[in-house]
């Protein structure tokens, strides 16, 4: 829809300045939900050109749709709701920001003081509703309709605010704007530029001296270097692949951590799962070095929790990060300029006594590989299969994204070679996996392809509603009759059938097709092999956005998986 020709800006100042602050603090793209209270907002963000608008009607589609543009752009993304319950439908997209360090720019509009708790509609106590999973929350009662000084309340706790979204771990922000009648008052558009504090920064590589005793006190031991998830970084990427080359170092880095290029260090599970005790203990590391996000894999957590090695945790941390539970070091530094220097120095020290170790691991990794695709080979038709297809299709212009649940387990257990791979992992919930998909897609150039489930596909539908979906963007939704996830896990599978499937599978029977016609979507299906090998080529191909419904039969693949990981 092409934007309307505006010349006129809303009359209150404060909605003004905060919108103009974040632009000027690289603010580029806002998400809106229409509202009443929230009107000085929508009209001071419908009248600045430099914007990127997105409406999108429901709070917590919106609130994904943001997450998935600043996950692809890097850059702050705004989000504004009006009064009320809305800002409480952006807490499960906020609270995985919070997780991955991502800088969402919440701000909502509100009653004034005085009307909170008076039986007033749409009034709540909305102030710090968020403030578990926000890095600070603000509070400003606006003045009305005067001007302010570009040193003005406004302008400062605005500039604070992104401030502190943008610097040290970044992260999301809640700014919670009171405003009192009238609302909707138009005034002359006469923008100035307003006050925008810079800040400066120190870098905080780690010194060659700090970096020798390290290297020291890892020359003769076993290092094992562990990547949860990451944004694609070609810096990270060359550091780990010069620590790959040092023998006594072996890196583990799961589909998340976006570490492209490397044969050796990925689809951890299927090789943890082979390891007998006794090679557990030989290929046990001394120290683990981590780097990124949460980790998938709950057998490397596991590992790593039952070995004796010392952990050092790379980056910038909000508190002590302490997952395995033997943690030794915070190393607070940039974590691709820090990986360079223990490469650099490890060269120069490591020991004879364990140049074979990174070896072994390899030749673990081959063998589990080679298990595999017999394994894969001789299966009948279910997830396994399909996951080993895509891998082959997959290309290196497609970003990825994984749905919780099922689909990034499978998506761990090969090597997809796409520019990106991406899943809510922060706090790993199963909402909002398609509108985040579909808010990277508006920002990537290329092809975005969702894997999900018929579960997590169901959960999200209001994303399709939204109507923002590029034709590039394509969804694959695994229909396995439920959560099937709840067939493959201890805690679940051993229930009486009829408990599990009702209580916890819960197939909710989607009609997809039906939903993709409604929503103007192309439609797909696949049922088998040969199905699917004939369809995914032209899927992907395909100039119009898709949905392709890839059926498998409920319970094999908890059979096939359950085969592969024992």
């Amino acid at each position: 829809m092409k934007e309307p020709d505006l010349k006129y800006d809303t009359a209150v100042s404060e909605a003004r300045e905060v919108i103009d602050v974040a632009l000027g603090h690289g603010m580029s793209h806002i998400v809106l939900s229409p509202g009443s209270r929230n009107a000085p907002l929508l009209i001071a963000a419908s009248s600045r050109d430099e914007l990127k608008k997105h409406i999108v009607v429901d709070e917590r589609t919106a609130a994904f749709v943001a997450l998935g543009i600043a996950t692809t752009s890097g850059k702050p993304v705004g989000l504004v709701c009006t009064s009320g319950t809305a800002l409480l439908n952006y807490a499960p997209a906020v609270a995985e920001a919070y997780y991955r360090n991502i800088p969402l720019i919440v701000i909502s509009a509100d009653r004034p003081e005085e009307w909170i708790d008076q039986d007033d509609s749409q009034t709540i106590r909305q102030f710090e509703a968020l403030r578990n999973f926000v890095k600070n929350s603000y509070d400003l009662e606006a003045s009305g309709l005067d001007e302010i000084s570009p040193t003005g309340l406004a302008n400062r706790l605005a500039n604070d605010a992104m401030f502190t979204a943008l610097s040290g771990p970044r992260g999301p922000v809640h700014i919670n704007l009171r405003f009192p009648e009238p609302l909707g008052k138009l005034t002359a558009c006469s923008r100035r530029s307003p006050r925008i504090i810079t800040s400066v920064d120190v870098p905080r590589e780690i010194s060659r001296d700090v970096l020798k005793q390290l290297g020291e006190e890892a020359r003769d031991k076993k290092i094992l270097v562990v990547c949860g998830f990451m944004n694609p970084d070609h810096k990270m990427i060359r550091a780990l692949k010069e620590l790959e080359e040092i023998p006594n170092v072996c890196v583990m880095a799961e589909s998340l951590a976006n570490f492209t290029g490397s044969e050796d260090a990925h689809v951890i599970d299927i090789v943890l799962s082979r390891l007998t005790e006794e090679k557990e203990k030989f290929l046990a590391p001394d120290i683990v070095v981590s780097v990124g996000g949460a980790l998938v894999s709950r057998k490397l957590k596991e590992f790593l929790r039952r070995s004796d090695a010392r952990h050092w945790g790379v980056g910038f941390f909000k508190t002590t990060v302490d997952c395995f539970r033997s943690l030794s070091k915070r190393i607070e530094a940039e974590p691709a300029p820090f990986m360079r220097g223990l490469a650099s120095v490890l060269r120069g020290v490591v020991d004879d006594a364990t140049p074979t170790y990174a070896v072994n691991w390899r030749m673990e990794r081959q063998s589990a590989i080679d298990r595999r695709e017999r394994l894969v080979k001789e299966a009948p038709w279910c997830e396994l299969k399909a996951f080993e297809i895509l891998s082959r299709y997959l290309g290196r212009d497609m970003n990825l994204h994984l749905s919780n649940g099922t689909s990034v387990r499978y998506g761990q257990l090969f090597d997809f070679d796409v520019h990106a791979t991406y899943s809510n992992r922060g706090v790993s919930g199963i909402d909002g996996s398609t509108a985040t998909a579909m808010g990277s897609a508006i920002e990537y150039s290329g092809t975005t392809i969702l894997v999900t489930g018929d579960m997590s596909f169901s959960y999200d539908l209001g994303a399709l509603g939204s109507n923002l979906a590029p034709d590039r963007f394509k969804i694959i939704v695994i229909n396995n009759c439920g959560g099937a996830i709840f067939r493959f896990v201890g805690s679940t599978s051993s229930l009486d059938e009829e408990i599990r499937e009702r209580y916890f599978c819960a197939d909710s029977h989607p009609p997809v097709k039906e939903l993709a016609d409604a929503f103007g979507w192309s439609y797909a299906s696949a049922s088998s092999e040969d199905q699917l090998n004939r369809v995914l080529p032209h899927f992907l191909s395909s100039d119009r956005r898709g949905i392709l419904e890839i059926k498998v039969p409920a319970d094999t693949g908890a059979e096939q998986l359950r085969l592969l990981l024992s």
